[in-house]
């Protein structure tokens, strides 16, 4: 009988230790917004929550010169309207990310735009085919 205790508590300790597959231990992605290009300037890095629209923080709203989303993670800004639409404006994914936003190209127009001064939120979410990190900053 003394052998068999110490087993059970082996075992115990044993399936403690493995990992959760839980969707609520998943960790979200991080994303560093900053205000100047090429994540310069003023910037901060924060861990999102994947498909809750998010408002900026002053100094970046309406003032965002560049972000780094992290493989794994996509985010929808919008600049056209002063929280997430449902759709989003643009797209940033981890490659090529938004090395500039004061030089962006519009999906809905075509037209390069100052999509910086104008972003006011973000919803990013998770994305297991964006695999690579951008190769800039």
């Amino acid at each position: 009988m003394k052998s068999f205790i110490p087993a059970i508590l082996s075992l115990a300790a044993l399936t403690s230790a493995l990992p959760s597959k839980s969707l609520d231990a998943r960790t979200p992605g991080s994303v560093t917004f900053c205000t100047g290009t090429n994540l310069s300037g003023d910037c901060f890095t924060t861990q999102v929550p994947f498909n809750e629209c998010q408002q900026l923080p002053p100094p970046y709203y309406k003032n965002l010169g560049s972000m780094k989303v992290d493989v794994g993670t996509l985010c929808r800004i919008t600049y056209t309207a002063e929280t997430c639409t449902s759709h989003g404006d643009s797209f940033v994914f981890p490659n090529p990310g938004a090395a500039d936003l004061h030089v962006w190209g519009d999906p809905a127009t075509g037209e390069v735009i100052d999509a910086g001064s104008k972003v006011t939120s973000y919803l990013c979410q998770e994305c297991t085919a964006c695999t690579a990190e951008a190769n800039w900053g």
